[in-house]
């Protein structure tokens, strides 16, 4: 019996490994030649170039077709110009600018003025004469007459008479006595009384500044702030 011939199974790396050996090998470089700078950089240069109106045009067309409609006021996307009824919506909603308050001014006070009485004083200027003046004052003078004596001897008799009924012995004569004194005190003041004599004095203020006083037996007919001229040496009332 013949024995085939032994062929050793070589082992073979699989082909997925080969291939993921590869891509780690390829990623490194490829890493290891961007952080160089061996490679051309991935950003242009007109990066931040703004929008023109065709590519916002190209933008709108690309969005979908039920993008909700954007708020009054805000644009469809960042960069687009607002419509005119957004802007003036945007101006209209603008808050009214605050107006400060006016300056409130001091209350002014009005200074009294003291008032004057020309009329008074050109009528008294027109009235004044060297004689003439204003009744300041009136007053009744009562003036006790002496007595004569017959009020006293009269009250003398009547006190003694009644003194005399007094109690008896020295206590009446002490009480006659007594009696006849009062009755003489009393008997004068009385007959002066009845003898006693009115006047009035009259004190005027002339228009010179002057005071004169006036004395007279009969009533005055003036009272205080009367007008009244001097006349021979007696006050007559002013017409």
């Amino acid at each position: 019996m013949n024995t085939p011939p032994h062929n050793p199974v070589k082992n073979r790396t699989h082909p997925l490994l080969l291939l993921a050996a590869a891509a780690v090998v390829l990623f490194s470089l490829v890493g290891t030649a961007a952080i160089m700078g061996w490679l051309p950089s991935s950003t242009g240069g007109t990066a931040n170039r703004p929008l023109t109106e065709a590519d916002r045009q190209a933008l709108a067309s690309t969005l979908p077709q039920d993008v909700p409609q954007q708020a009054p006021g805000y644009a469809a996307y960042p960069g687009a110009p607002l419509a005119p009824a957004q802007q003036a919506q945007q101006q209209a909603y603008a808050p009214a600018p605050v107006q400060a308050p006016a300056p409130v001014a001091a209350p002014v006070v009005a200074t009294p003025v003291k008032e004057s009485k020309p009329t008074q004083v050109a009528a008294n200027q027109r009235n004044w004469c060297e004689n003439c003046g204003n009744v300041e004052s009136v007053r009744t003078i009562t003036q006790r007459a002496e007595g004569s004596g017959l009020g006293a001897a009269g009250g003398a008799v009547i006190g003694g008479l009644l003194g005399n009924q007094v109690g008896g012995g020295n206590g009446r004569t002490l009480a006659t006595a007594a009696g006849a004194i009062g009755g003489a005190v009393v008997g004068n003041q009385v007959e002066g009384n009845m003898k006693a004599t009115t006047s009035y004095e009259i004190r005027v203020r002339l228009d010179d500044g002057t005071l004169r006083t006036f004395r007279q037996n009969s009533q005055p007919q003036w009272s205080s702030g009367d007008r009244v001229r001097i006349v021979k040496g007696r006050l007559r009332s002013v017409a």
